[in-house]
Parts: structure tokens; C-alpha cells; sequence
């Protein structure tokens, strides 16, 4: 019988947390129980199919248990009875926060915690400091720190991850529900999936697209996703003169199969005033999944996800001018649209298959029981 791990997330499940249903569910040896304080409906059917443990179908007051739990003055027998009947190996938690409760968890288990950093939970100034006895704590703590991209390592390191505990791992994604033939729309047309916040840069994606509208009249901009910034987004558009698709959310398969159909996809992401930054971005290796070659910025761990000249064309962080001329650049030349767009499916089989990167994280797995 495989081993089992827990996953561990304190809200089961995120719509946007695809990557965490499916690495743990591509895993081919160990088996996941998908652990958490509560459900999340908005993508709780991720993992319906999956056994699950949520802590507030076993307590009668889910709120005070939390809090006694994370006080370190009491845990919910039954909590620990539901896990100790998994018998785990292991707890893998996403995002620090996560990670810390995870670890209080396993010391009970007495079985290692692992925890994977994936951008904002190190990279905001509020969040890891050098300064943070919490940040501090959780790093003396934990059995083993995995980073999503090399830019995310280092911004552990730089908040104290001792090396040894740290590895670089790419989760990557499941490249067979990217099998969509590439049609492009008649028209030339942008596609922007994202939260509308200030870390996705969707404000220098409006003023880039402004710059291009005499030389592209019909050029066509939708943006997926909502935000705090929404209203305001919507009004630098019409401030600019720019008609654009605010689509609001969209399932998964929605998302793929506007991104078959756009000529590029464009983020540029920033990195925020309070430090947040990508982590690497999921959403650029699905576009280059579905050939679609990328448009960014050079920020966080889209240097990782983008071959810059090969899968896509990356400028400095709110150079708007560059960006518009990279985007106009695609936008001017189906050969190489075809070409960028032949290579980031090459490369996102290679290095972000997450079938290939479940059998090495259980590489990791095994390293540390």
C-alpha cells in the first residue's frame, strides 16, 4: 500500500489552487489526504474526489478550536484522531502561514513537515522579515523548505532558511489538459488572466494597449479575473479611449480555451510596494502549454517561467514604451508568433511536466522520513 501524505491548506479548496489538487494528485506513489481548518466552496470540487479532513466538521466550535490550536494551549482530540487513522508519513503544507500550522501538527504526529514557499508568503515585507521571530521560528522548525523558482529560493535564504533545508522545485502543470489546437482569433487580440491587483501590473498592460490602438485599431484586450483595482482599471480604460473585455472569473477550461485563441497572452507583473512579486506563474507556462507566446515583464520568477526571445519578449519592470513595441513586435510577425509559441510547448514539456515533477517531489519525500 503507498504511503500517505498530507496536504495540508487552513482553506480546502481555492478555485486558483489548481497546482495543489494536482500535484497531489498526479503523486504516483504516495497517496494525499487533503487536510485544512475549513472548506472553500469556490474550488472545493477540485479534490472532490479525494479523502479529506476538515477540522471544522469535527468541531462544535471550529473558530475557538483554531485559536487554542495556534495558542499552543489545546488541540481537538478528534482532529488528531482523524489524522493518527491516516497514519501520514508526512505533512505538506503550501504557503508559510500554512506551514506553521502544519508543523505544530506533525510534532504532535511526530512525523516531518514540509512546506512550499510559492511567492507573497516571503516576498511581502509583512509577511518574512529578517527581523520576524515567527519567520525565524518556522524556518528552526520545519524539516525541509521547498521554493517554487530559484528567485523565491533566494528570498528565503535572504529571510534565514538555513541551506540545507532549502530545495528548488518546479511544480509545474498538468500538460495534458493543455491539448487544445492552437486557432487564432481573425482579429489580433491580448488576453490577461489575473488577479486585478497591484502585483499583476494591469495598469501598464492598459497603457501599453493605448500606445498600439492607432497602429492596430482592432487589436482586442480581454482581462480574466477581479480584483480590488477592477473599478479603477475600468476607468483608466475609458480615460484612454481603449475599448476592453472585463470577462470577471472563468473556469479552467474557459481559461484555455481563450488562451488557444489569443495571438499572445501579456502580464506584466510588478513587484508591489509591499514587496509581493511572482513567485513564478502558473498561468505563463499554461499559455506557452497552449502555444501561445508571452509578453511580461522581468520580475520575480517570470524569468523562469519565460525563455525570454524564445517562448516570449521580456522588458524591464514598467518600461510601458518596451512593452508596447514587444507586443506590437508579435503582434506583426505569425512566424514568429508560431515559432515562440512551438518553443514554449517544448519547453513547458520538458522542465514543467507535473507528472515528471510529482515523481521527483517524492524524491524529497522520501529524503526526509
Amino acid at each position: 500500500m503507498a504511503d500517505r501524505v498530507v496536504v495540508f491548506r487552513k482553506r480546502l479548496l481555492s478555485y486558483s489552487e489548481t497546482f495543489i489538487a494536482d500535484q497531489g494528485q498526479l503523486l504516483p506513489r504516495y497517496r494525499p489526504l487533503y487536510c485544512g481548518f475549513q472548506r472553500d466552496h469556490s474550488g472545493l470540487a477540485l479534490i472532490e474526489a479525494s479523502p479529506r479532513v476538515l477540522f471544522e466538521d469535527l468541531s462544535r466550535r471550529p473558530g475557538l478550536d483554531k485559536i487554542l490550536f495556534r495558542l499552543g494551549l489545546r488541540i481537538n482530540p478528534a482532529w488528531l484522531e482523524a489524522l493518527h487513522r491516516a497514519d501520514p508519513a508526512l505533512i505538506h503544507a503550501h504557503f508559510m502561514n500554512d506551514g506553521i500550522d502544519a508543523i505544530r501538527l506533525g510534532r504532535r504526529l511526530e512525523v516531518p513537515t514540509l512546506t512550499t514557499l510559492h511567492g507573497h508568503d516571503i516576498t511581502k515585507y509583512d509577511n518574512a522579515t529578517t527581523q520576524s521571530r515567527r519567520t525565524r521560528d518556522f524556518f528552526d522548525q520545519v524539516t525541509r523548505v521547498i521554493a517554487v523558482s530559484n528567485f523565491i529560493a533566494e528570498q528565503a535564504l535572504q529571510r534565514g532558511c538555513p541551506p540545507d533545508k532549502l530545495v528548488q522545485h518546479y511544480i509545474g502543470i498538468d500538460v495534458q489538459k493543455f491539448t487544445l489546437e492552437k486557432r487564432e482569433t481573425e482579429s489580433p487580440s491580448l488576453l490577461f488572466v489575473g488577479r486585478l491587483v497591484e502585483k499583476k501590473g494591469c495598469t501598464y498592460l492598459l497603457q501599453a494597449v493605448a500606445r498600439l490602438r492607432k497602429r492596430f485599431p482592432d487589436l482586442a484586450l480581454s482581462i480574466i479575473g477581479e480584483g480590488e483595482l477592477k473599478t479603477s482599471l475600468q476607468r483608466e480604460a475609458a480615460e484612454l479611449g481603449i475599448e476592453v473585455e472585463f470577462a470577471g472569473t472563468a473556469s479552467a477550461s474557459e481559461i484555455r480555451q481563450r488562451l488557444a485563441q489569443s495571438w499572445v497572452f501579456v502580464a506584466p507583473s510588478v513587484t508591489a510596494g509591499d514587496g509581493d512579486a511572482e513567485g513564478l506563474g502558473m498561468v505563463f507556462l499554461e499559455a506557452q502549454a497552449l502555444r501561445t507566446p508571452v509578453v511580461s515583464f522581468r520580475s520575480g520568477g517570470i524569468v523562469e517561467a519565460v525563455a525570454d526571445q524564445e517562448s516570449g519578449l521580456l522588458c524591464e519592470e514598467k518600461d510601458v514604451d518596451s512593452l508596447a513595441d514587444n507586443i506590437a513586435q508579435l503582434l506583426d510577425n505569425s512566424t514568429l508568433r508560431r515559432h515562440m509559441g512551438d518553443q514554449g510547448r517544448s519547453r513547458v514539456e520538458q522542465m514543467f511536466d507535473i507528472r515528471k515533477q510529482c515523481a521527483r517531489l517524492e524524491t524529497i519525500y522520501d529524503e526526509i522520513r
